[in-house]
């Protein structure tokens, strides 16, 4: 235990910038349930080794693009988890990649963005951004869409890597480090800012279509002011939800930016969304379930306290988190209840398991990666 506690430590330094060993409370022990039913298993691969980077993959028809330790970038058949083709970059990767238009983009720690062709894994272009890209990039109607560490939204042409169009807004004193992807959905872009804003941008041009203030800083000093949304916004027909660390959980109009409910919350990990809920994983490990149309609580799961819980994904009826030793927990989504429960290779997962109909996928730290199939 006192190596978790370690790892929590670190984990929580890394994230929040904020604390002592003295107040970080040990993890909780891990659940043990009267009745397991996880996801099956459908194949599992590995790309790179142990990291501290958060990588996260992508689904792409029939194909998964990987990013992994050692700079190792790969595409793999999704049906079946062999790896079609894998490259070593020159540049050190530092988040996930994104992939479409026949291609596979990433982003380096010195601001580049690379391309690659989908069929071959050959470079077609490398461009260079402000500064260093740890969040995956996004690919979606011949464009390419990157944020860089310095708040930039920067599109480029999927075709010759041109740039087309630029976003940023002010960015405050202090902030936390930010690996959340911009999201798309019909023709919007939606970007999760620093000091709690939320931003929709017009795909075509970058041009604002509103703002909203998803949380409001408060406190007296620049550290008890850091409210930033570092995780992804979900969006669920016409909603997009986002979280803030120290602030609160808000779902908004995607038509005017309205605000439709929020209520108080801290969170660095992130939330997931369907068609009755939005779930949200909190500073403390818990995961919490909101109604999505009103923003009522209906269940809180605190029995994976301090065990540094991703956000929540959805798979078939089952919410499921990961945690820092590479247990995979699933949800019961009516009460929170635990229903199942399922061990990976012992490292953490950071990110929220990549899920698209009945499939998602995990990665860990040390590279693993599950394809995990509903029930």
């Amino acid at each position: 235990m006192r190596g978790l506690r370690y790892a929590v430590l670190a984990s929580a330094l890394a994230l929040a910038a904020c604390s002592s060993t003295s107040n970080i409370p040990d993890p909780s022990p891990l659940p043990v349930l009267s009745k397991n039913t996880p996801a099956k298993l459908l194949w599992k691969n590995s790309v790179g080794n142990d990291t501290i980077y958060r990588f996260q993959p992508a689904f792409f028809g029939d194909d998964v693009a990987v990013v992994g330790g050692n700079n190792n970038l790969a595409l793999l058949d999704r049906k079946t988890g062999r790896t079609k083709w894998q490259v070593k970059l020159e540049q050190e990767i530092a988040g996930g990649v994104g992939v479409g238009n026949n291609l596979v983009a990433a982003g380096s720690l010195k601001g580049d963005v690379i391309a690659l062709d989908l069929t071959t894994g050959k470079t077609i272009w490398s461009v260079k951004t402000s500064s260093e890209v740890i969040a995956s990039p996004l690919v979606e109607r011949g464009l390419v869409i990157v944020r860089s560490a310095d708040g930039k939204v920067s599109a480029f042409s999927a075709e010759k890597g041109e740039l087309k169009w630029v976003y940023q807004r002010p960015q405050p004193a202090l902030q936390l480090r930010n690996y959340a992807p911009p999201v798309v959905a019909d023709g919007i872009v939606y970007v999760g800012q620093a000091a709690g804003r939320l931003s929709a941008l017009a795909l075509e041009d970058g041009r604002v279509l509103w703002e909203a203030p998803i949380a409001l800083p408060r406190g007296a000093s620049d550290l008890e002011r850091v409210t930033d949304i570092v995780s992804p916004p979900v969006v669920h027909a016409d909603m997009v939800c986002a979280v803030a660390y120290q602030g609160r959980v808000a779902c908004i109009s995607t038509k005017n930016g309205s605000l439709v409910w929020t209520r108080e919350i801290s969170s660095w990990a992130g939330l997931g969304i369907d068609e009755r809920h939005v779930y949200v994983t909190d500073v403390k490990g818990h995961i919490n379930a909101f109604e999505r149309n009103t923003g009522r609580s209906v269940w809180k799961q605190d029995k994976l306290a301090y065990r540094f819980v991703s956000a929540p994904a959805v798979l078939g009826n089952q919410v499921v988190v990961g945690d820092l030793e590479g247990y995979l927990h699933y949800l019961d989504p009516e009460d929170g209840s635990l229903v199942g429960q399922q061990a990976t290779d012992g490292s953490r997962i950071y990110l929220a398991p990549q899920s698209v109909g009945t499939e998602a996928l995990v990665q860990t730290r040390k590279g693993s990666l599950y394809l995990l199939g509903a029930q």
